[in-house]
């Protein structure tokens, strides 16, 4: 995000559980499993839930502050030694036990300490030359330097390498694409598109369209500013990502080797994914990280949080994972934040404190989180900060007075997280009937308010064991419930595309959409459907897309009629790579006269990403539509 960007509170330190001596790193920081659980590991072997805030430090000594605009130490403390003592005790009294990243390194605190330290950044790897064979010598130069700042600092737990680098697959394919041939790095991908069509230029150009002048051949490939587009029907994308599993893994192999160099007892705890992950990416990360970080815009107000998305960190990484990042801001502040976005934002403090908290224990049931900071100690500037961005995220606001609701919620909660912790179990977050049971919709489902809120048994509702070509994972969750008014869906996924990457003239292809599709059998035969999201340009922001759902009725895998929607479907408000899809599918489209419990119907879903990227599927399975409770 950043980007420019008492008795209870002792208990949250660790949850008192001594090691095997040989579990913990000789003079520094691990990780452990317990019973399937992920922790990490103080120096003296106890497990350790890291409760985290971002940006715990003084503040800027700048305009806004000097006119009371932005939050600055210096407006209500002596000394920062003084305001370190006083939000040190702040911060313990609230239960957390851990300084996140962007936060005071000097001896004025003493909470564990994240440091994120921009080494890629700083090595010039992302948007340079990654594969000059001089970055190896470079990046650990660089990461000797930052160390070496910091250097018998003993509350370093372990180091973020970057923050939000996002492995957007199709700008970092594009970009390198256009570079000079003599970059190692368009070498290396000019020779995996070589590689990839048996350098013959007609199968590539059964994938992709080439746009720049004079572009025929491999050969004229290698020139400046060449530039493809991805070719409706074809292949394409998967080129693309492979060329951004090659990146990551050149990316986290270099980072990894200089910081276990330059402070062999120190974690590596990867470049805080912004709030999505790339597959790829992810895989690439495999044996490089001691932790995955993650960012994570918590998906639905009332603080849920879905499952796939941790499962996924899970069977791609295997790795620990801490959630480096979240939050929820309120329209009702003391700061004047405006919450100018679609990061997680609701009406009152109240909402706010009920959706934070809730997102908390969400976050530590799943087995393999190991920590969550909170993001951050202070409100954005009133206006907003340099950036633009401008949102009620503090503990405290601009004049370091504390949010008093939300803050007396984390100290009674924040204590009983390691316990929460302890008890995850992956078993806990799959439904176990047998028979499958589609569940009764509990109270009123609208497919038109564009909100999820309505969906209030989201663990029942889910489906579970979607199945995904190896070695990847399912991308979403979809939910299913019943009522007397049809079948109802909702799917909640991720998937970063370039809309402007295919090459097209007119409507957006039907076959490169986004596509949740449902092929259900009531009793009267099988009746398939398909909700595609097609990309129109947003009316008022037009550097922006919205999606604009599109319902189809199809025969086998035939898109054959265009329904009309309204009433049936809503894409929620979000921004990509986020996407967030509901719909009813009522007993007319299904061929019966209505739905009742006890029937047995037969489902199968198959959900597509943007230009059939990746498919995951359900099915067809059987399934009973649940009984009114006796």
């Amino acid at each position: 995000m950043r980007s420019l960007r008492s008795a209870a509170a002792t208990a949250v330190l660790a949850l008192a559980a001594l090691l095997p001596p040989a579990v913990a790193a000789a003079g520094g920081w691990s990780t452990t499993q317990h019973d399937g659980v992920h922790w990490l590991v103080q120096p003296d072997g106890q497990r350790f839930f890291s409760l985290g805030v971002n940006t715990v430090n003084g503040g800027d000594d700048d305009d806004k502050a000097r006119t009371g605009r932005a939050y600055f130490w210096g407006r209500h403390y002596p000394s920062l030694a003084a305001w370190g003592t006083a939000t040190e005790r702040r911060l313990r009294a609230w239960g957390f036990n851990t300084a996140g990243g962007w936060s005071e390194e000097s001896a004025v605190m003493s909470l564990p300490l994240v440091p994120e330290i921009d080494l890629g950044r700083k090595a010039q790897l992302h948007w340079y030359d990654i594969f000059d064979p001089q970055k190896a010598e470079t990046t650990r130069a660089v990461a000797r330097e930052i160390v070496a700042a910091q250097r018998g600092n003993p509350r370093v737990i372990g180091r973020f390498t970057d923050n939000e680098v996002g492995w957007w697959s199709s700008p970092l394919f594009l970009w390198h694409l256009e570079l000079d041939w003599q970059f190692s790095s368009k070498q290396v991908l000019w020779q995996l598109l070589h590689d990839r069509y048996d350098g013959r230029w007609e199968r590539l150009l059964a994938d992709f369209v080439p746009v720049s002048p004079g572009l025929d051949s491999f050969e004229r490939l290698k020139a400046r500013g060449a530039a493809l587009k991805l070719r409706p029907g074809g292949q394409g994308i998967h080129a693309i990502a492979a060329f951004t599993r090659l990146i990551a893994e050149r990316y986290y192999r270099l980072v990894h080797d200089a910081l276990r160099d330059a402070d062999p007892h120190a974690l590596v705890m990867g470049d805080r994914l912004p709030l999505y992950y790339n597959q790829d990416a992810v895989l690439a990360q495999r044996g490089l990280v001691d932790v995955l970080s993650t960012n994570y815009n918590v998906d639905v107000p009332d603080g849920w949080v879905a499952p796939y998305y941790f499962e996924g960190l899970r069977d791609l990484s295997g790795a620990p994972v801490l959630v480096s990042e979240y939050f929820f801001a309120a329209d009702e502040n003391r700061s004047g934040n405006s919450n100018n976005g679609h990061l997680m934002h609701v009406k009152t403090q109240a909402e706010r404190v009920r959706g934070a908290t809730a997102a908390m224990r969400h976050f530590a049931s799943f087995p393999n989180v190991v920590g969550v900071h909170w993001f951050q100690y202070y409100d954005e500037p009133t206006g907003g900060r340099s950036d633009g961005e401008d949102f009620n995220m503090g503990l405290v606001d601009i004049h370091d007075r504390p949010y008093d609701e939300l803050v007396a919620a984390f100290a009674a909660l924040n204590p009983t997280l390691p316990a929460l912790h302890a008890k995850a179990r992956w078993a806990d977050l799959v439904p176990v009937a047998r028979p499958r049971t589609i569940r009764r919709a509990a109270g009123a489902l609208d497919a038109t308010d564009n909100s999820l809120l309505d969906w209030t048994d989201k663990a029942g509702t889910r489906l579970v064991r979607f199945a995904t070509p190896a070695p990847y994972v399912p991308f979403g969750d979809v939910h299913v419930a019943w009522s007397d008014r049809g079948l109802h869906v909702f799917h909640i996924g991720q998937n970063h595309v370039d809309l402007d990457l295919l090459a097209h003239d007119g409507e957006f292809p039907l076959s490169e959409t986004y596509r949740l599709r449902i092929t259900v059998d009531a009793g009267a035969g099988e009746r398939r459907y398909a909700l595609h999201l097609a990309p129109r340009t947003h009316p008022t922001a037009p550097e922006r897309f919205v999606l604009v759902p599109q319902l189809w009725r199809y025969d086998g895998e035939r898109p054959v009629e265009r329904l009309d929607p309204r009433g049936f479907a809503q894409v929620i408000d979000t921004l990509l790579p986020h996407v967030q899809v509901e719909a009813l599918i009522p007993p007319s489209l299904l061929g019966v006269e209505k739905l009742q419990p006890g029937q047995t119907v037969r489902l199968a879903i198959e959900v597509t990403k943007f230009y059939r990227e990746l498919t995951m599927t359900l099915g067809p399975d059987v399934a009973v539509l649940e009984r009114a409770p006796e």
